[in-house]
Order: C-alpha cells, then sequence, then structure tokens
C-alpha cells in the first residue's frame, strides 16, 4: 500500500474524529523492579545493535520508515529506564546515608547491609549510564535515517530524465515497450489462471454471495443510511447549527464507510474464492486502499456541496457554483485511484523504468488537466460575481489560494517539459492531497464549533444541567464551549497542518539544509543558511497569523460572550496581540537558529540605547501597559487632557487616540495619561448634571416658576427620577430673584444637548405665562 493510501487512512481517521495516537512502549509499572528494568533495558541494547546493523544497509523507503519507528521505541523505553531508575538510585543513595559513616567498630550485618546496598548503587548508576548513552545513540540513529530518507525523497523527487519533447525519451519507450507487455501478458495469464481455477468449485458462489453483499452496501444500505440521516436531521434534531454541520458528517462517514466496507468484501471474497495469486492480491489491495480513497473525496465533496439542498450547504457557495464544481470530487477521486493502481501494478511486475516514467508522466498531465480545469470553472464563477466587489477576508484567502494553485500548475508543465517528471506527479498529488486535507479540515472545524457552542448554550438543556449541577453562570458556561471550541479547532488545524507535511516525510530540514548548502553565508561565526531563512519567514509568518486569527476570535466570538465591557475588552485584545508579535518575533529567530542567549546578549547591548535614546519611547510604552492593565482610562471614556475634551477612541501601547467634538484625532502620548492630572468624566459611570439659572423680577410668582420647571424636568425623557431634580432660590439681590436649577441624565455626554433642549422649554413656557426674565446687571 503506497503512501498517499496510508495517509487516506490518517485523514479518514481525522473526519471520524477519533484519530488514533502514534504507537508508543508501554512506560515501566510503579511496581517494576531495577532487576526488571535493567533487563528489559538489556535486551533493547541489543535490538538497537541490531537495528543499527540495518541503517547502513540499502532498504526501501517503506522499510527505511518502519526502522526509523523501530529505534524512536528504543530510545523511548531508554528514556524511559532513566525515568524510572532515577528515583531508585536517590533512594539508594538516601538508605546508605542512614547508614552513617563507616567505621571499623560497626557491625558485622551493618557492613554486609552497606556493601550489599554499594553493589546494587553500582549497579543501578552503570544502568542509567547505559539507558542515557542508549538514548543519545538512537536519537543520532534516528536523525541518520531522516537524511537517508530526506536524500532519498530528494533523490526520487528531483530525478531528470530525457524531456517528453525529445525523440530519446519516446524510443527509450518504444525499446522497452516489447519486454513490458511480455511481463505484463505473463501477469494476467497466471491471473486468468488463477481466477479459472478458483470458480472451477465452491469458489464462484462463494464470490458471487461477496459481491452481492458489496453491492448492496454500497447502493440500498448506502441510500438508506442517507435518507435516516436526512429526515432524522429535519424531523428530530434540534433546531442548532449543528443538525446541519453534522448531517455533512454523517453523508461523509456514510458514503466512506459503506464504500470502504464493500470494496473490502469484494476483495475479501476473491481472497476466500482462492483465486488470487501473490503479485494480484498485492495488486487489489492497493486497488482497495485507492478505491477507498477515492470513496472519501466523492462524499467530501458532496456533504460540502449539497447541491440538491442549498440551505443546508456549509459552503458559503451559490447553487450555479456547487453545480458546476459537482462533478471534480468524482473525477478526482477516478484519477487518485487509477493513478495508485497504475503505480502499483509497475511496481508488481516489474516494468522498466522507461515505462514507469511514461505511466507518471500520464498521471501528471491528468493531474495538470484536472486542476487547471477546476481553477478554470473558478475563474468563470469569480467573473459571474464580479458585482460582489467588497473586499474580504475569506475573498483575500481564495484569491491567494487561487494564485498558489495556478503557481503550482504552471511549475509542475515546465518540470514535466524539462524532463522532472517524478516532480511533476508529486505537485499534482500534493495540490489534490492539501485540497482533501483542507476540506476535512475545514468541516471538523466547523463541526467542532457547532457542538461545542451547541453543547454548551445557556439555551440547551445540556448547558442548563451544566451550570445548574456545577454551580456556574449561564454567561460562564457559554464561554467554556467557546474556549473548548477553541482547544479542539487548534488540534484540528495542528493535524491538518502535521498531515500536509507528511509526503515530505520525517527529513524536511534535512531537504532545506541541503537546498541551502550552497549559499550559506557566515556573518560574525554565525552561519546564514536560505533554508534557515525561509523556515525563520515561514514561522514569523504563521505566527503573525495566528496571532490575528487569535485576536479575531478573542474580539467576535470569545469576548462577547463575558460580562467585560469595551475597555476590557480591548485591553486584553492589544496586551494577547503584542504578546503573540513577541512570541512571533522570537520563533523566527529561534528558527533563524539565534538561540535564546544570544537574543539576551542584543538586548542587554540595546538596553543602553533604550537608557537614552529611547528614553521617551520605553516610557510611553510602559505607560501604555499601566493604561491596558489599571484602566484608569479606558475605551469610550469621556476624558479632557488640558483644554481638549473628547471620547477614547483606541488604546495602544505607545498612545491613545481621542475623538474630539469636531470629529478630528488628538493622538496624546501614554505618559501624558500617568504622569499628569486627567479628567476622567465617565470613569465611575457617573452621571451627568444639567444646570439651569435665571434671575426673576420680584413680582414673579415663584412657586408658579418651580412648578413650571419642575414640570418641563418631568416630561423631558432623558431626566433621571433619581437623582430627583430640584429648582431652588439661589438669591434675591439687584432687584431680581435668582433661581439655580438642577437635573440629572444618565451620562455626561448627554448634559449638554439636554440642557439646551430644557432650556427652549423654558424660554417657550416663560413666554406663555407671561413671565419677564430680569435683566443682567453689568
Amino acid at each position: 500500500m503506497t503512501g498517499f493510501v496510508r495517509r487516506f487512512l490518517l485523514i479518514l481517521a481525522m473526519v471520524c474524529f477519533a484519530a488514533g495516537a502514534a504507537q508508543a512502549q508501554d512506560p515501566p509499572s510503579a511496581n517494576a523492579t531495577s532487576a526488571q528494568i535493567i533487563a528489559d533495558l538489556d535486551t533493547k541494547g541489543a535490538d538497537y545493535e541490531a537495528a543499527k546493523a540495518s541503517v547502513a544497509q540499502t532498504l526501501p523507503s517503506e522499510d527505511r520508515a518502519a526502522l526509523r519507528e523501530r529505534v524512536l521505541a528504543i530510545q523511548g523505553s531508554a528514556e524511559q529506564a532513566v525515568t524510572a531508575l532515577t528515583p531508585m538510585l536517590d533512594a539508594m543513595d538516601k538508605r546508605i546515608a542512614d547508614l552513617g559513616e563507616a567505621s571499623e567498630t560497626e557491625a558485622p550485618d551493618i557492613k554486609a547491609q552497606r556493601e550489599a546496598l554499594k553493589k546494587e548503587r553500582t549497579d543501578l548508576d552503570s544502568a542509567i549510564k547505559r539507558a542515557r548513552l542508549l538514548a543519545t545513540n538512537a536519537r543520532d540513529s534516528v536523525e541518520t535515517i531522516n537524511r537517508m530518507l530526506a536524500e532519498e525523497f530528494n533523490r526520487s523527487t528531483f530525478e531528470r530524465v530525457s524531456s517528453p519533447l525529445t525523440g530519446r525519451f519516446w524510443n527509450s519507450i518504444a525499446l522497452s515497450m516489447r519486454f513490458d507487455i511480455l511481463r505484463a501478458t505473463s501477469f494476467g495469464r497466471d491471473t486468468l489462471e488463477g481466477v479459472t481455477e478458483g470458480f472451477s468449485g465452491s469458489g464462484a458462489l462463494v464470490f458471487a454471495a461477496s459481491l452481492g453483499v458489496s453491492l448492496v452496501l454500497l447502493y440500498p444500505v448506502r441510500r438508506r443510511l442517507r435518507a435516516v440521516g436526512r429526515r432524522f436531521a429535519i424531523a428530530q434534531a434540534p433546531g442548532t447549527r449543528a443538525r446541519r454541520s453534522g448531517l455533512a458528517l454523517w453523508f461523509i462517514l456514510v458514503g466512506t464507510l459503506t464504500a470502504s466496507l464493500s470494496f473490502l468484501l469484494f476483495g475479501q471474497g476473491l481472497r476466500w474464492a482462492g483465486v488470487l495469486t501473490e503479485e494480484a492480491d498485492a495488486l487489489l489491495t492497493s486497488f482497495i486502499g485507492a478505491a477507498s480513497f477515492g470513496a472519501f473525496i466523492v462524499s467530501l465533496g458532496g456533504g460540502l456541496l449539497l447541491v440538491d439542498q442549498p440551505s443546508w450547504r456549509l459552503l458559503p457557495l451559490t447553487n450555479d457554483a456547487a453545480a458546476r464544481l459537482r462533478p471534480y470530487p468524482s473525477l478526482a477521486a477516478i484519477l487518485v485511484t487509477i493513478g495508485i493502481t497504475v503505480v502499483a501494478f509497475n511496481r508488481i511486475v516489474g516494468a522498466s523504468p522507461s515505462s514507469t516514467v511514461a505511466a507518471n508522466l500520464a498521471i501528471a498531465v491528468a493531474y495538470m488537466i484536472l486542476i487547471g480545469s477546476v481553477l478554470l470553472t473558478l475563474r468563470r464563477l469569480r467573473r459571474a460575481q464580479v458585482e460582489n466587489t467588497t473586499p474580504t477576508a475569506l475573498r483575500s484567502v481564495v484569491t491567494l489560494t487561487t494564485l498558489v494553485c495556478w503557481l503550482a500548475l504552471i511549475v509542475s508543465v515546465l518540470a514535466a517539459l524539462q524532463g522532472y517528471v517524478n516532480l511533476s506527479l508529486f505537485i499534482g498529488r500534493q495540490t489534490v492531497w492539501i485540497t482533501v486535507v483542507c476540506a476535512s479540515a475545514y468541516l471538523l472545524l466547523v463541526v467542532v464549533d457547532d457542538l461545542c457552542t451547541t453543547i454548551f448554550s445557556p439555551e440547551a438543556w445540556t448547558g442548563r444541567a451544566a451550570y445548574e449541577a456545577l454551580g456556574l453562570k449561564p454567561s460562564t458556561v457559554g464561554q467554556l464551549g467557546v474556549a473548548l471550541s477553541a482547544l479542539l479547532r487548534i488540534g484540528v488545524v495542528l493535524l491538518a497542518l502535521a498531515m500536509i507535511f507528511a509526503p515530505f516525510g520525517p527529513g524536511t530540514d534535512a531537504i532545506f539544509s541541503q537546498l541551502g548548502d550552497p549559499l550559506m553565508i557566515t556573518v560574525g561565526g554565525f552561519t546564514l543558511e536560505p533554508g534557515a531563512v525561509l523556515r525563520a519567514l515561514i514561522a514569523l509568518a504563521l505566527g503573525i497569523a495566528a496571532m490575528r486569527l487569535v485576536r479575531r476570535w478573542l474580539n467576535e466570538t470569545y469576548l462577547p460572550t463575558t460580562e467585560l465591557d469595551a475597555g476590557a475588552r480591548n485591553s486584553v485584545s492589544m496586551i494577547v496581540s503584542y504578546a503573540g508579535i513577541i512570541l512571533a518575533g522570537f520563533w523566527g529567530l529561534t528558527s533563524l537558529g539565534i538561540g535564546l542567549e544570544r537574543i539576551a546578549l542584543v538586548v542587554s547591548a540595546l538596553s543602553v540605547g533604550i537608557g537614552f535614546g529611547l528614553q521617551a519611547i520605553t516610557q510611553n510604552f510602559v505607560s501604555g501597559l499601566i493604561l491596558l492593565a489599571e484602566r484608569p482610562v479606558k475605551l469610550g471614556d469621556s476624558v479632557r487632557i488640558g483644554t481638549d475634551e473628547g471620547d477614547v477612541r483606541r488604546i495602544s501601547v505607545r498612545s491613545t487616540e481621542i475623538q474630539l467634538p469636531d470629529r478630528s484625532t488628538l493622538i496624546v502620548p501614554n505618559s501624558e495619561f500617568i504622569t499628569k492630572p486627567i479628567r476622567n468624566m465617565t470613569l465611575a459611570d457617573p452621571v451627568g448634571r444639567v444646570q439651569i439659572a435665571f434671575s426673576v423680577h420680584p413680582s414673579a410668582d415663584p412657586l408658579a416658576i418651580r412648578k413650571a420647571v419642575m414640570e418641563i424636568f418631568d416630561e423631558h425623557p432623558a431626566v433621571l427620577e433619581d437623582p430627583k431634580p430640584n429648582v431652588f432660590i439661589d438669591s434675591i439681590a439687584d432687584g431680581k430673584v435668582n433661581f439655580n436649577c438642577f437635573a440629572f441624565v444618565a451620562s455626561p455626554r448627554q448634559a449638554y444637548s439636554t440642557r439646551s433642549a430644557i432650556l427652549f422649554s423654558v424660554l417657550e413656557r416663560f413666554q406663555a405665562d407671561d413671565v419677564k426674565l430680569a435683566p443682567t446687571v453689568t
């Protein structure tokens, strides 16, 4: 079975959400004796010597990968032995120390016990040293195997033959065609004889029965299960997002598992009938694996596109787009199945290198045609939707992905024309493989998010049971669902990345280093390799992208479920952003090969410059951190700084942006908020006060005036009942009565507009009641 099919089994496990853990040796039990551990260590040592002898031998890639896993298991056992024996050695030292110093007058039994303990300690110490040496040697052997796998990957992938545009390429195929036809004819004759002999007796009935059951699984059972899932989702499943994603997952699982079981039963029927030769059985095994992977591709495409049920579709596609893309999963499945089977057939019959290259070229060309057709279809769809030109993050990702696919297609075509047939085939396969992995990861991301947010929703019975049983607030249960969804989705993304890079094998670092050997540059004792620079750039880009995704998730998904206000959300988002940028920078530097000790030296050297030349920037940076942590000024506050007054719109670690009443923006260094007095009019959610002062003639009725103003206060919707508004006579002087009136509104921002509206009402009321305002004496 090829690596392509093995990766299918991994992705099938991922979609089933039951990916198995990698096999590992069981750690020594807690009650295992030192003698048992040492005996097992001796066995592992002998096993390592046998494996070490096989490292230098010429082995196929599959056998070398299995050898790597064997040596890794030995390394793990040695490390576990060190972990188990070290506490025993410490306990032995303590027992020896408890006996005290040796003396000539001590009892013989104490002396004998001391000698026995020392001997046992020597054995333990020797075993620990041997285990550490074995772990180190095994680690070195694993690195050697990784380099060999990388070299073999380079050799097979970048192998160059004659260009298909030259006659030499086709002449070599014509010369070897006769012998390849003889090998294929011999294989077909042996297979036909086996079928004839196997079907001569009861084998035909056995095969017919297995074929009938496999066809029942492939058609009636699959359709019945799909219909059952559809009816359940429509009639019985709760009306949440989870039923839509759950239905798509059900379609994919049913389509993949029924088809895979059908193919397996078909192959097993041939084996039970005894009609297969050893070579035919190997070819059938490859075909079953390839066909099962193809069934998964078809089911995945159908579950995501859902042409017949557009309202349940997970992908943001129009009906026309889904209908146009519908044939491509089936075409990709057919191509993958034929490609894997042809490669396996050439290997089994021992086809000549020329015929193998020709077959690889034909498969590579088929991949080019498939990829090009998909890209042209997507281009037509985008042109049909040209009126919707609003830039979005999804549109940007789709555009970038399309450009990368076009670039891969161009490179594949050029590689094939230059004679790099294996490289062209590898690019085509990887394009399909990455598409399948990304589509599966997208499905899992949606399923995980829908499932977690539905189960932990305060409105769902599971969410109510959770906060009633644990004594949590409903909002806390919702936050748990969002956080759990994020953790599981991170796991899905990491698994998808691991599967995307799986075809490159464990020696990816060695591939980068070999490609960069001719271009290495040494500066000040530090070697700068192009491979390391590429890794650093990738690490930095991934780190910044991850930081932005986390910040977006916080702002749009998690923080809205909390009880934090807008200012606290902004503080959390900004702190996470700058922490993510710092971590991404460190990740990039370490990927470049610069250790933390070098970074510490650079930081210490820059500290002097920071202390003198960058003092103001450092002060603002520290002040920004204080503002984000203590929040004396938060997002949305109305503040007065000097003679300027406005609303806080953004707080960064260097400065704060304040929007003034004339819609302009005042950028204030953060140190101003720490070192100078600032009036924050909304810090503790204070109410706004409206003050109205006026004077009337002494002949006016003060009680009527008070009643009129109080009625105006009561009629205005912005005036609060608590604190209660009131009207006071401030003084009687200079032949007039001075009134001072107070009312309160919900926010200081409402005070100015409310005061203006009340003044309009007061003037209108006084004119209607013929109340004369006294002139101001100057």
